[in-house]
């Protein structure tokens, strides 16, 4: 990696202005000279010149709720990553690695025209035996890149974490590790194979959502082959319509389809943005999703999803010093912080928002105001708890983009009701129990272990 470029990243994130839109009264030398009228759409602007490494950071930081302004996240949550296609002879190289001598059965078959093209990968239609499918071929070369870019952040994080002693909780470093991990993953599509075989498996008796199959003998490190779905682009409200598709019935499945990954599955699809999702042609008064990319999967500890569970009805029961003292408990701002201090910082951020019918309320709109009210707490948030977030609101957009009236509370709550019934009646919790058995007898044993052991050295102490 050439120091020209890393000067090139550096200075170019640094004039967008950002230093100074994130933490007022940053350090000078990371501050820019000219001030900009929107930051937030200068480093959006700024991430896509620097090419498909930093459109992927920029897309990651977009989850940071926790540590950057609405109007970054929201900015960053635009980014999208399509690019020009690549040469068809470069595609063909690829697969011809990948597969070897079964390169020839797609190669015969394969259309040459792409079907889209973004910044990692680019997708082919072809057709297996007499199954419509589609091709994900890895753009060459990527792994080098990636590499060098990451190596360049890395630098850059550890030379800012130098300025940021004032902000012990934000850690640069462990962003950009956050981020090498997701990318690695997303550039072994044997990973999101087999997220969306776990995906298929939990959704198999289910009337919400479709995942199309996946071609286990093709699938290689830069080569994924999946059933070709035709459905209706999600934002396509037109043509939705025009199929006759229950549309209140459609955002209503997408919030049941978001607390059944997160409640019941602990298995989220966690880049569900409206490029990836499709509603079904067929029975249009019964409507049921496809979706398609699953490179970027999440879930979350038991711990998270409990606290996740009550903080939605602690929101929406404006219960705002049990909110505070959840919030102290869990972790996620400082340990110093004050229950009754947090308690009114929430009240006065969020209590105007919940006086309004829920029905109006926006909940991902909702948490981001919960979020940046606790910034000055060191809010920060486990990386697969922001990704949850992030779905939340992608979901939640989505569905009001197709039926403007959707009331997000009334398809939760009784969803949540349920959930926290099942989880603490006693049925639920043998259940629990006998899921635990084997590390609670390791913890039991243990504990009798050491009890007989403090038996022992006080009866030789005798």
């Amino acid at each position: 990696m050439s120091f020209y470029r890393l000067l090139v990243i550096f200075f170019s994130i640094r004039n967008t202005g950002i230093f100074n839109e994130i933490i007022p009264g940053f350090n000078p030398f990371l501050k820019t000279v000219f001030k900009k009228k929107n930051p937030a759409l200068a480093l959006k602007i700024c991430l896509e010149r620097l090419g498909p490494v930093f459109i992927k950071f920029g897309q990651l930081l977009s989850t940071r709720t926790d540590l950057l302004p609405k109007n970054v996240t929201r900015e960053l949550n635009l980014l999208t990553d399509d690019c020009a296609p690549i040469s068809f002879e470069d595609i063909t190289k690829t697969i011809t690695d990948e597969l070897r001598n079964k390169s020839i059965d797609i190669l015969s078959c394969i259309d040459k025209k792409p079907l889209a093209s973004a910044s990692l990968a680019q997708v082919h239609k072809i057709k297996i035996g007499k199954l419509n499918c589609v091709v994900k071929v890895q753009k060459p070369n990527l792994m080098i890149q990636v590499k060098r870019d990451i190596r360049a952040l890395k630098i850059a994080a550890k030379s800012v974490k130098v300025f940021l002693k004032d902000y012990p909780r934000i850690n640069p470093e462990i962003i950009i590790n956050d981020y090498e991990s997701v990318i690695m993953k997303e550039l072994d599509f044997r990973i999101e194979a087999a997220n969306a075989k776990k995906t298929y498996e939990k959704f198999a008796d289910n009337e919400y959502l479709y995942v199309p199959k996946i071609i286990d003998e093709y699938t290689r490190k830069k080569i994924l082959i999946m059933e070709y779905i035709d459905g209706i682009p999600i934002t396509d409200v037109s043509a939705l319509k025009k199929n006759k598709v229950n549309l209140k019935k459609l955002s209503e499945n997408g919030v049941k389809i978001f607390l059944k990954q997160v409640f019941e599955d602990n298995f989220f699809h966690a880049d569900m943005h409206p490029g990836n999702i499709f509603a079904s042609k067929k029975t249009p008064d019964t409507p049921y999703y496809y979706a398609v990319d699953y490179a970027i999967c999440g879930s979350v500890t038991e711990s998270n999803q409990i606290l996740l569970a009550q903080m939605i009805s602690l929101l929406i029961e404006k219960d705002f010093f049990a909110l505070s003292q959840l919030f102290i408990f869990a972790g996620w701002v400082n340990e110093d912080t004050k229950t009754e201090e947090l308690e009114a910082v929430l009240r006065s951020n969020c209590e105007s928002i919940l006086d309004q019918p829920l029905s109006t309320i926006l909940f991902g709109e909702l948490l981001l105001n919960l979020f940046d009210a606790m910034k000055p707490y060191d809010l920060f948030l486990d990386y697969d708890l922001l990704l949850l977030v992030k779905t939340l609101i992608h979901i939640e957009g989505m569905g009001r983009q197709i039926y403007p009236e959707l009331d997000f509370w009334a398809v939760a709550n009784p969803f949540l009701k349920n959930w926290f019934k099942e989880r603490y009646s006693v049925k639920g919790l043998i259940k629990y129990l006998v899921s635990k058995k084997h590390i609670l007898t390791y913890m039991i044993i243990k504990k009798i272990e050491e009890t007989q052991e403090v038996y022992s050295e006080l009866n030789g102490e005798r």
